[in-house]
């Protein structure tokens, strides 16, 4: 029995010397893994602009307007994603009344005004502006009474928000004064650019095209959320909620199931514009000034004195540009 449990002893100190001198996880590395679960997920605001459809094409609007809006109904359904709908109201009498408006109330969806016409601010008065958003909305709000309390939200098309402090103070305290938040937006693709090519070879029945515009688009996306989301931590030392603008349009109808499908494999969960805003980043002034209407993420980081570049922000491939406005 001895001469069995000497070699036994030994055996048993060797290997916990093995274990000894093996590399043991460190503190830092544990507590790098508990952050990473201690993360909030990350959401996305969805909106879509110019409501009921976006129509490059210009005939058939009522059809297409139905199809699109029915296909971009059901993939939110599916998807649980709620969105923020803003509404063009010269457009429905093209769409052949507030039918399509009607889907998406009925469809749990809050309806914006994005103006009654789709004007440039840049090229209008600050009096022509305000008589657009004042017309923007008399069927919308019709639509959405008796939905319950909803916050009403206002989009500017193009997102041109003012060139002078005085002319984007004076719209400011107009729709203020109508009950208005300006909806923000921090992921913006050019969808419309992708679309308007899409579209046509949609219409060609070119699905070669529409295949090589519907990946370009996708990857274009998530190029400008990873860019979203490097950039917000260096804004406001943490992540924050994303908001999405994109449009009611051919191409969103066919490629939103894979795009939603995309953001919910990155953790991504889907939430209303409500929800987002309630978060403290949302409180920070939009103090920029100009002709053009960058994300809120720039405009934020400017309210804030920061100087962090963009120039790494995404810009969609030539060949689609340049396709764009044939």
């Amino acid at each position: 029995m001895k001469r069995l449990l000497v070699p036994l002893l030994a055996l048993l100190a060797s290997l916990s010397a093995l274990a000894l001198a093996l590399p043991q996880p460190s503190t830092s590395a544990a507590t790098s893994s508990q952050a990473r679960q201690s993360l909030p997920a990350p959401s996305l605001a969805l909106t879509f602009d110019d409501l009921p459809y976006v129509n490059p094409g210009g005939t058939n609007y009522r059809a297409n307007a139905t199809r699109v809006t029915t296909e971009l109904l059901a993939v939110l359904k599916a998807h649980r994603a709620p969105a923020v709908g803003f509404v063009n109201e010269d457009k429905l009498a093209d769409a052949g009344g507030d039918f399509h408006l009607r889907q998406w109330a009925d469809a749990g969806m809050v309806l914006g005004n994005h103006t009654y016409s789709h004007p440039d601010f840049n090229r209008r008065t600050v009096e022509e502006f305000q008589s657009e958003i004042a017309r923007g909305d008399r069927i919308t709000r019709r639509v959405m009474e008796g939905r319950g309390p909803y916050q009403l939200y206002f989009r500017h098309p193009m997102t041109h928000t003012g060139s002078t402090r005085d002319r984007k103070e004076q719209v400011n305290a107009f729709l203020s004064a109508r009950g208005y938040r300006v909806a923000p937006h921090t992921i913006e693709n050019a969808d419309y650019l992708f679309n308007a090519v899409y579209a046509r070879a949609r219409v060609r029945e070119d699905t070669a095209q529409m295949t090589r515009v519907h990946e370009a688009y996708l990857a274009h996306t998530f190029a400008a959320t990873d860019f979203a989301e490097r950039i917000t931590p260096e804004i406001f030392g943490r992540a924050v909620p994303q908001v999405l603008l994109i449009h009611a349009n051919d191409l969103n109808a066919d490629a939103l199931d894979e795009m939603l499908d995309r953001f919910e494999s990155r953790g991504y969960r889907f939430i209303t514009l409500d929800e987002a805003m309630r978060d403290e980043a949302y409180r920070t002034p939009d103090t920029y000034v100009g002709a053009s209407g960058p994300t809120w993420l720039f405009r934020w980081s400017r309210s804030l004195g920061q100087t962090i570049s963009f120039k790494d922000d995404p810009e969609p491939p030539a060949w689609v540009t340049s396709r764009s406005d044939r």
